[in-house]
């Protein structure tokens, strides 16, 4: 959505994937690392970050997921839905 500046992506979409076809739109990423060859799940689950004291992390620009659980199937995140569970997700050092 070029208006609201978000994109929804799949985990496995490789970050050189994603920026190529975020162009087209006249969108980037705000913020991501030199490795452009990374899944944007790995670059989002181990907290990297690019350049600058005022960049976060690429986690922190994530605003909902669907995650696929044994449990409960397919569950979709965010700070409105499940909002414990998504920070949690988010981010997965360690």
């Amino acid at each position: 959505d070029a208006k609201k500046k978000t994109v929804t992506a799949q985990a496995g979409i490789r970050v050189a994937e994603l920026v190529d076809a975020l162009r087209e739109h006249g969108l980037t990423l705000q913020n991501f690392a030199s490795i452009r060859e990374q899944q944007v799940g790995g670059i989002i689950q181990v907290g990297a970050h690019g350049t600058g004291a005022r960049l976060p992390p690429i986690d922190e620009r994530v605003i909902s997921m669907k995650l696929v659980t044994p449990a409960k199937g397919t569950i979709e995140l965010s700070r409105e839905k499940e909002s414990d569970l998504f920070y949690l997700a988010r981010c997965g050092l360690g």
